[in-house]
């Protein structure tokens, strides 16, 4: 039997929990919040090796997002900018293109860039004032959630040449699909966040911002290293938890704040069903160190627009944050999304370094297969579940806050957009469902 003076237990640790923990401690509620990783942060955690920061795939944080930001002290996280910029190598060229608004030093680079025709330049111009002008909410209307990002940027008249030479790859590096099967909402979305604010990473790793977050919290609040291995019934509701040692841990409700399969296997042994995402967005980054001048410099991320492309997207990380590596080392991230992002350490390797070089030649460097010789491998992050599938229509059958049997919760990004606005609007949510549950 539950009592009220027990706490509410909320299980994980990322962006969602964390948040859905501040908001019920706001409230006057005990919290417990039990991680089984040995630190918090989910998917957004940094590792720190020898010097190096290794982020757990490429991530970045849009300022804009407005519920997460609300949270955080900007400030305090020392944010390094990127600049609003993309550098796309197409068939042996290397084009700048890049928001002149936001910085009018791109205006005669992004003019002169071939990789997109003056038509398209100006398609992306109104794209960027559409965007701007809908709210978040407009954005993942049915009007838009219906229909695919390559149908929408087809129907707004883009070439196929850009859909495929810049949207598939710089999107497809932010929806982890260059297909660009995924809803036109999530384009839009991410493409009013871009045009509203920076894109930046805090200047010691992602982790920070989710240690800010649970720094947040009341001493003694986040457990981790504490596997929950399922949840215990009585009288028709939720419990407590089992922790994988066994012991019983009683609670007064329970959040589940995990990603959507572990939710779902969570749930099950309550014998709950809970409805989950289908499919699953994947990225492998690998992260290159060198001595020397980095083959592909500068603050811009770089996009292989190659149909047969490995590496979707790389970016020398320390040009934009210099306290990723030790003084006059450069750390270079390169990603694979996709079917590429299954590929072996030693194949994925192989197709970095002769797509790197290629990147750099494409720029002009007559030193790239030097430079990319040089580069030394130090570490291969592979995220199988960074984010869920969002084709259109996948709103429509989004899961609950609430799970069918009473005490059942969910905190989740499913709840809104596979983001990390949309996991801190997912705990957001759930905590003010569970306030509001008495």
């Amino acid at each position: 039997m539950t009592s009220q003076t027990d706490p509410i237990i909320v299980v994980g640790a990322g962006v969602a929990g964390l948040v859905c923990a501040i908001e019920l401690q706001r409230a006057g509620r005990q919290v417990v919040v039990l991680e089984a990783a040995p630190e918090v942060g989910g998917r957004v955690r940094t590792t720190t090796r020898d010097g190096l920061a290794f982020d757990h795939g490429f991530q970045v944080l849009f300022t804009a997002y407005p519920t997460l930001r609300s949270y955080l002290d900007l400030g305090a996280l020392a944010p390094r900018v990127f600049r609003p910029a993309a550098r796309i190598v197409q068939g042996g060229r290397a084009s700048l293109i890049g928001d002149a608004l936001s910085d009018p030093s791109l205006l005669i680079d992004t003019i002169m860039a071939r990789a997109v025709p003056l038509g398209d330049k100006l398609r992306l111009l109104a794209l960027r004032f559409f965007a701007q002008q809908l709210s978040i909410d407009e954005c993942f209307s049915a009007r838009f959630a219906g229909v695919s990002t390559r149908e929408f940027l087809a129907s707004r008249g883009f070439s196929a040449s850009v859909i495929d030479g810049f949207f598939a790859p710089f999107y497809g590096g932010i929806l982890l699909d260059r297909t660009l099967a995924t809803s036109a909402s999530v384009l839009l979305f991410t493409f009013k966040m871009l045009a509203e604010g920076k894109t930046v990473v805090p200047s010691r790793g992602m982790g920070a911002l989710t240690q800010q977050l649970a720094a947040r919290l009341v001493a003694g609040t986040v457990r981790t290293g504490v596997s929950v291995q399922s949840l215990t019934v009585g009288e028709g509701r939720v419990t407590g938890v089992v922790l994988a040692g066994g012991d019983v841990v009683p609670a007064a409700q329970v959040v589940m704040a995990t990603e959507a399969p572990a939710a779902a296997r969570l749930a099950a042994t309550a014998d709950v069903q809970i409805a989950t995402p289908s499919g699953a967005r994947g990225t492998t980054t690998l992260y290159f160190t060198t001595s020397g001048i980095s083959p592909i410099p500068g603050r811009a991320l770089w996009l292989n627009a190659d149909a047969a492309a490995v590496v979707s997207h790389a970016v020398t990380i320390t040009d934009v944050a210099p306290d990723y590596a030790p003084r006059g080392v450069s750390l270079i991230a390169a990603s694979a999304v996709g079917e590429a992002s299954d590929r072996s350490d030693a194949d994925l390797e192989s197709a970095a370094r002769r797509e790197l070089a290629a990147m750099a030649k494409a720029a002009g460097d007559v030193a790239a297969d030097a430079k990319t010789a040089a580069l030394s491998r130090v570490a291969v992050w592979r995220v199988p579940y960074a984010q869920f599938a969002q084709p259109p229509g996948w709103r429509e059958h989004r899961p609950t806050i609430a799970c069918g049997i009473p005490g059942l919760w969910r905190a989740s990004e499913v709840l809104h957009s596979s983001s990390l606005e949309g996991a801190a609007r997912g705990g957001q949510d759930a905590a003010q469902a569970v306030l509001h549950s008495h």
